[in-house]
């Protein structure tokens, strides 16, 4: 069962199906993966141009979790992610939460932890 509603907005509609489908193969909750990925990119992969989606604090992190090519591009193109996309960023953060908890979106914690709590 999901807590947080599906978004009207037809391509964040789309993203939100995408997250729950995935969290739900890999075993993470639903509702942490949207909590993060809400407060990572407003459930967002794109920008407004089609590029995707790049951190304002560190221009490294990409898509909707802001996964960081310094540190997991590498990773994620072995385990045939492309992260640069809706299924392999959302699929590579299913793969990363499932192996290492919530870890890598400790700075946004403040942000999505307190959403959790509520519900």
């Amino acid at each position: 069962m999901v807590a947080i509603e599906r978004p009207e907005n037809k391509a964040k509609s789309e993203l939100y199906d995408e997250i729950v489908k995935t969290s739900v193969e890999y075993g993470i909750h639903p509702d942490t993966a949207l909590s993060i990925a809400m407060c990572e990119s407003s459930l967002r992969q794109y920008d407004s141009n089609g590029n995707s989606l790049r951190g304002i604090e560190n221009s490294n992190d990409v898509g909707v979790f802001q996964i960081n090519e310094k540190y997991h591009l590498e990773k994620s193109r072995e385990l045939g992610y492309n992260i640069n996309t809706v299924e392999g960023n959302v699929g590579y953060a299913m793969w990363l939460m499932k192996k290492e908890g919530t870890k890598h979106w400790n700075y946004s914690k403040p942000c999505w932890s307190p959403k959790l709590a509520k519900l």
